[in-house]
């Protein structure tokens, strides 16, 4: 992939005592806080004093921070923050977050205050593992919002803000490693990955090309186990300040090579549930994943400060992410052809994936005191998110064990199945303009009223399009299974659709445009700040897809509406130490554009499908905190009170293969059913969703305790489908299906969240070890059409130790082991159903695992402050 590394010149804005703000970051209020001596502005201290300053509820993690505990991405970050949850993919990568029990669809991240794209295939938010560790100067997480902010954001907003041109010369050098556990305890599956063709037929030879089996290799699915090697880590950045302090540069990059896997299993449900709602078990999935991720990042920042009242600042930053993966799996069937343990029909199933992400983002911005009583500051910003997926591809192999008359269970012979093989890619390019215009009156200099507006485009390019082989007859019952090179397809050994299948609503054009206007007042009065204000934001989503024009369905969708967004922030100073924050704030969720559309694809383990009659949430959110800072000393009380009401929340549901997809009528129905095992974003009514933070920092001469505790509640009632007898007083009457309201809790929300972390320091001898246990309640992973069957995910306990030695003014050694615990994940449903394999709770239904390993880091840094 095309790589461009930028040089730009630009120009420099510093915030609050030498912090680096965006024009979009968080403007602070500073007349009820006195900073005597000099704080380090990369210091935990200083985040604490940021926090304390803000009208609005938020959280900072320091670069400090971010280096004592060895993070790698900000994701890693994230799950020190109070009322934050960290997901993980299939091996164990932490990338999504969950804020105050709010699925990540309901937050959004900026960097530096601006939003930007997302590479992913399908959703709107960004993969906090996207960002590495090492451009970071602090992480601010924000649980409420002001009329400035863009008001996609129920559950929060998280700004990235990335380093800035230090006041002196600063050169970093850091080298890591590290290995998996893992991987002492298994080999490597990999495939040929430099094999992996990047564009199908089609987009080589043109539409009407037929394509034949010498288009496609085979050595991207010729599978070998092989030793891993360790994980490399890298990064260097150097910056300085030039032409009497006026010009700021600084540039960094890095690379990464990380090896993740995991063992588990997964149960299918892919039948309709029995009477009294037990599970319509189908399949056990023994699998394994094994998983490289190689990443490169270049960044760099020019600002330039003409004078006191004009000050410009550029960013560049160019992300690309590779993701190599190997699926090795055996399906054995719990439904057909199985008489007892040990019998049924086996898939044997080798996945072979890449997945390139890159992304890259441009932003320009100035600051301009146009006179005593009037500013303005502006920015503008051009993003480029692009996600290929080419060549998809699981070679499967059938086979059964089947128990004969005599009682010996005998296997069939191993035969090859059908083939698809999928290309895929996006590209989603968005263009945004901000201005906004700051005035002070002279007759009430405490009050600040500032207005602006955002002009927002983004455009949105999917390709789809998938083969299909077949396998030829060679023998009496199919083709037997001798590899891929033997592999024999009908059609000349050519796929069956020689042209692809582009014409889908998965090859699809789309667009988002949002113009936004605001205005908004802060008035200091005593001890009293407050900040009041209105936002305005018109969307409109349209979405032309390749459908065949004589098809109706998918091909023109059109979406458009107006959000009124108010918000009120207050905050009140007890004394120098104490302070009441107390605010409310009116957001929405806007769905992905993806989500929108008719695209239906098989996407791991079921169909995942988009959905045109999905609405935007809106909430209402309330917050109350009462806190207590000790400024030049690592304390801090956080008390904090939220609730939500939300309207239309939209939640990822499992839909059975008769249930409604679309209530469209097709085919004599009044509908267009999923026809198999389905996920599908669904509105549901109203929810409410409160709770309780507590967050404490605490030193104690060389020992300093980071504690948060958040309690979530949440409530939605949902009709749900049962099955029972038409007369339960008659166990021989015919089984009916009725509905039944349920009430449950949002997807994604856990009860309990906790966090400790103990950390012990010796500046005399330059050490500082620190240990970091986080809990995770249990919380629905996914939405059941049918009651009471909602798949679960069980609590659980993650804990890591840091450990560093600094040498001198230079020298920084550093060691970090993640995951002590082999904390991994288990989705369950309540109840139990007799004869299924893996099974250790009579009262839960275990349906997936994953166990994902400890891992271990080892790394030194030179730099010269």
């Amino acid at each position: 992939m095309k790589q461009r590394y930028l040089l730009y010149t630009s120009f420099l804005t510093l915030a609050v005592w030498g912090t680096p703000h965006a024009a979009f970051a968080q403007k602070v209020v500073l007349d009820t806080v006195n900073v005597s001596g000099r704080i380090d502005p990369v210091s935990e201290v200083h985040g604490r004093m940021l926090e304390k300053i803000s009208v609005q509820l938020m959280h900072v993690i320091s670069r400090q921070s971010i280096e004592r505990n060895s993070d790698i991405t900000v994701a890693d970050m994230m799950q020190r923050v109070s009322g934050v949850s960290v997901l993980r993919n299939e091996t164990g990568i932490p990338g999504r977050v969950v804020i105050r029990g709010m699925d990540p669809k309901y937050s959004y991240t900026a960097v530096n205050g601006m939003v930007i794209p997302s590479p992913d295939e399908r959703n709107r938010y960004l993969s906090l593992d996207l960002f590495p560790a090492g451009i970071i100067d602090h992480l601010e997480v924000f649980k409420t919002l002001r009329p400035s902010m863009a008001g996609d954001a129920i559950g929060g907003r998280i700004n990235i803000v990335t380093r800035q041109a230090p006041e002196h010369q600063e050169l970093s050098i850091q080298t890591a490693s590290g290995y998996s556990q893992f991987y002492l305890d298994n080999r490597y599956l990999a495939f040929d990955n430099g094999a992996v063709q990047t564009k199908s037929p089609y987009e080589r030879y043109g539409p009407d090309y037929n394509a034949t089996g010498n288009d496609f290799t085979k050595n991207n699915l010729r599978f070998a186990t092989q030793h891993v090697d360790p994980d490399i880590q890298g990064n260097v950045s150097w910056g300085r300040r030039l032409f009497s302090r006026k010009l700021g540069v600084l540039v960094a990059a890095g690379l990464q090579a990380l090896h993740t896997g995991s063992s588990g299993f997964l149960i299918l449900q892919n039948n309709e549930p029995q009477l009294g709602n037990a599970p319509g078990i189908t399949d056990f999935i023994k699998r394994n994943y094994y998983a490289t991720s190689n990443r490169k990042h270049v960044y760099a920042t020019l600002d330039y400060k003409f004078n006191d009242k004009h000050r410009l600042r550029f960013y560049q930053l160019y992300i690309n992410k590779q993701d190599i993966e190997t699926r090795d799996a055996v399906d054995t069937s719990l439904a057909e052809g199985r008489s007892g343990p040990g019998t049924g029909r086996i898939a044997i199933m080798q996945r072979a994936r890449i997945a390139r992400q890159s992304m890259e983002h441009l932003h320009l911005e100035g600051d301009h005191q146009l006179g005593s009583q009037l500013s303005l500051d502006w920015s503008g910003v051009y993003s480029v998110a692009q996600g290929n997926y080419p060549d998809r591809a699981e070679l499967t192999a059938n086979t059964g064990r089947i128990l004969g008359a005599d009682g010996v269970i005998q296997q069939t012979p191993v035969l090859l199945a059908p083939l698809e093989r999928l290309w895929m890619h996006n590209t989603e390019k968005e263009g945004d303009i901000y201005a906004n215009l700051h005035y002070k009156p002279s007759i009430l200099p405490l009050l600040e009223i500032t207005a602006g507006t955002l002009l927002q485009y983004r455009r949105r390019d999917n390709f789809y399009n998938n083969y299909v082989f077949n396998p030829a007859i060679t023998s009496g019952n199919g083709q037997p299974f001798t590899g891929i090179r033997n592999a024999v397809w009908l059609n000349n050994n050519g796929p069956q659709n020689p042209q692809g299948t582009v014409n889908t609503a998965g090859t699809y054009s789309a667009k988002e445009d949002i113009t936004a206007f605001y205005i908004q007042a802060g008035y200091q009065t005593g001890r009293v700040y407050m900040m009041a204000g209105l936002r305005e934001e018109q969307t409109e989503q349209r979405v032309h897809s390749a459908v065949d024009p004589g098809i109706a369905l998918g091909k023109e969708i059109g979406i458009h509406y107006r959000d009124w967004l108010p918000s009120f922030n207050l905050r009140y100073t007890l004394d120098s130490k104490q302070d009441v924050k107390l605010s409310w704030y009116r957001a929405l969720s806007r769905p992905a554009l993806y989500d929108i559309t008719f695209f239906n694809m098989n996407y791991d383990d079921y169909n995942i499908a988009g959905n045109p009659f999905l609405q935007r949430s809106t909430a209402d959110n309330f917050d109350l905190r009462y806190e207590v800072y000790n400024p030049g000393v690592l304390d801090a009380l956080q008390l904090t009170a939220f609730y939500k009401r939300i309207e239309d929340p939209y939640e990822k549901t499992l839909l059975g293969a008769a249930d409604t997809l679309y209530p469209i009528p097709a085919n004599g129905l009044s509908y267009i059913p999923a026809a198999t095992l389905t996920e599908q974003l669904r509105n549901y009514g109203t929810a409410t969703n409160y709770g309780f933070e507590f967050s404490l920092v605490k030193q104690f001469g060389n020992i300093g305790i980071n504690a948060n505790y958040t309690f979530t509640s949440s409530h939605i009632d949902q009709n749900k489908k049962y099955k029972q007898r038409a007369d339960p007083q008659d166990p021989t009457s015919g089984i009916i299906t009725v509905t039944r309201m349920q009430q449950r809790p949002l997807q994604g929300q856990s009860k309990h969240l906790g966090s400790l972390g103990l950390s012990y320091h010796m500046p005399r001898y330059g050490w500082t070890g620190q240990l970091q246990g986080v809990y995770t309640g249990g919380r629905i992973d996914e939405v059941s059409g049918w009651y009471d069957l909602d798949n679960w995910q069980k609590a659980y306990t993650a804990l890591d130790l840091s450990i560093e030695k600094t040498f001198g003014k230079h020298w920084r050694l550093f060691g970090k082991a993640s995951n002590l615990l082999n904390a991994g994940t288990q989705i369950y449903l309540k109840g139990a159903v007799t004869g299924v394999p893996e099974q250790t709770d009579p009262g839960r239904l275990l349906i997936e695992k994953e166990v994902h390993g400890r891992g271990y880091l080892l790394g030194v840094q030179y730099r010269v402050l």
